[in-house]
């Protein structure tokens, strides 16, 4: 059976695909996403991962705020951080620390994979 971006390969199709069927977990391809249309609405084409962590980090506290649970492991180091920052237990300092080293594990290499297979474009490229 042909998929609705395979018809009609357009980077429309590809990112509504991304956010259909994309393999990331929890609510973190959302915030990604979120995120990196953010930075396109401002006409940014590259960016850091320093510049990336503190709006998808927030895009994530946001979601946490509602729906405090996330996919299906018990315990996650770098959701529980983004909750004590939420309770304002910890600094934006240490939020945007442990979101540089946690946040994006597996989730960049997962964005642009959609049904087992990578999409045939990339909306960043991670080097």
């Amino acid at each position: 059976m042909s998929r609705f971006y395979e018809i009609e390969p357009t980077a429309e199709n590809y990112w509504r695909a991304i956010i259909l069927f994309g393999r990331n977990s929890a609510s973190y391809k959302f915030a990604l996403a979120k995120t990196l249309f953010d930075f396109q609405s401002l006409g940014k084409t590259q960016i850091t991962l320093e510049e990336l962590a503190v709006p998808y980090a927030a895009h994530l506290c946001e979601h946490l705020k509602k729906h405090p649970k996330q996919g299906t492991s018990e315990q996650s180091t770098f959701l529980d951080k983004l909750r004590a920052f939420n309770q304002g237990e910890i600094e934006k300092d240490e939020m945007t620390s442990h979101t540089l080293r946690y946040g994006f594990i597996n989730v960049l290499d997962a964005f642009h994979n959609v049904h087992g297979t990578e999409i045939g474009i990339r909306f960043f490229i991670d080097y």
